[in-house]
């Protein structure tokens, strides 16, 4: 299949075979905006946010692969720090809310920096050291690994984060996580929560697992929900995302962020032999860059089509 990119846009095509003459087929396409005050997105002359096979490191943690045929919804993800509402007042605590359509979809607290410290009772938590700014990053989410007997042993969800020790000893004077979901918060040092966040979440993490891959009792998988290749929190997948939807993110800048989905049109037009087809494409993914007041938004259109020897096979993306 000859992929021809008649846009000025980064496009990425994903094929795969079916199994004899059937292949499975799609393209994405990422378009950067730059983000005015009434929350209108204008085109940005930089398209830096880049389309990628494989997973990389970015100023503001991991970003997941690209290379996938459709995921289950729409991702919103939110790369930042939260910020204090006066950059001059330090805070110990406070929250930050994604907001879509007036619907909350999530909300987490985020902590100065904090110690588990020897007490009367046992273990307890140190008081949060003040802040302005605080990167909301796996990095500062529940994980890491724990020592035992010299070893290194991750935590699943996330072993780039922090808190994850065995033995009680250990706890003393390590850090606690910096980001934490208010409904769940640590009080015990045994307690192990899930990771939260509203970034991008490891593809192989045991919470893609839990709902969307099913196996039987033989150890053969029954179910693989499309949203398994999803890279958002779970909470931060919507079904669908349409021109003029809204996005709001409180916590992150001095004012709340606003972003106003805008009404893009893109076309997938397929030609196998003399067959064509002709399809828009719909929003997979959106990502919010807080502070560098940009948005970047990933279009899709994936296909099914019998191999015919000798066809010439071509897809062209268009605006």
């Amino acid at each position: 299949m000859e992929l021809i990119n008649n846009t000025p846009y980064p496009v990425l095509m994903f094929k795969t075979g079916l199994g004899d003459d059937k292949f499975a087929m799609s393209v994405a396409v990422r378009i950067t905006y730059d983000i005015e005050e009434n929350g209108n997105a204008v085109i940005s002359q930089n398209q830096e946010w880049k389309l990628s096979r494989e997973p990389w490191q970015s100023e503001y943690g991991p970003i997941e692969s690209d290379d996938v045929f459709r995921r289950g919804g729409v991702d919103i993800l939110v790369f930042g720090s939260a910020k204090s509402p006066n950059r001059d007042i330090p805070v110990h605590s406070m929250d930050v809310v994604v907001n879509y359509n007036n619907r909350i979809i999530n909300k987490i607290i985020v902590f100065g920096d904090r110690v588990w410290k020897k007490s009367l009772l046992g273990m307890e938590i140190s008081t949060p050291k003040p802040f302005t700014e605080m990167p909301v990053t796996l990095a500062n989410a529940y994980g890491g690994q724990a020592d035992w007997d010299g070893i290194k042993i991750p935590f699943g969800n996330n072993p780039e984060g922090k808190g994850y020790h065995y033995a009680k000893e250990d706890y003393v004077g390590k850090a606690l996580p910096n980001v934490e979901d208010p409904n769940r918060l640590i009080r015990k040092y045994t307690d192990q929560p899930d990771p939260v966040g509203v970034a991008c979440l490891p593809q192989l993490c045991e919470m893609h697992m839990r709902n969307n891959v099913l196996f039987n009792k033989e150890g053969q998988m029954e179910k693989l929900d499309p949203k398994f290749f999803n890279t958002a929190f779970p909470s931060m997948i919507v079904d669908t995302i349409k021109d003029g939807d809204s996005i709001v993110v409180t916590g992150m800048s001095v004012k709340p962020f606003l972003v106003k989905v805008p009404a893009q049109k893109i076309f997938m037009k397929t030609s196998l032999g003399q067959k064509e087809m002709m399809k828009e494409m719909y929003i997979e993914q959106i990502g919010l860059i807080i502070d560098k007041k940009q948005v970047f938004i990933t279009y899709r259109c994936p296909i099914n089509y019998t191999l015919i020897p000798l066809e010439i096979r071509k897809c062209e993306i268009t605006i």
